[in-house]
């Protein structure tokens, strides 16, 4: 779940939380099944940079 006092900072804390996720990911969950399809996900996290996700989040992930 995202916090923030507005919709910017809910949005850069989801971000946050993504990046700790994909962390989570490489970690341990990549073998996880409920996990294990999350590859494309994981990869678009790690290869965008703060801006980039952020814009992602904005339109609603697509």
């Amino acid at each position: 779940m995202s916090e923030g006092t507005n919709v910017d900072g809910a949005l850069a804390d989801l971000a946050l939380s993504l990046r700790e996720y994909a962390e989570d990911w490489d970690d341990r969950l990549e073998r996880a099944p409920n996990h294990a399809d999350n590859w494309a996900l994981v990869q678009l996290i790690k290869l965008s940079t703060d801006e980039q996700l952020l814009e992602w989040l904005e339109r609603g992930g697509e």
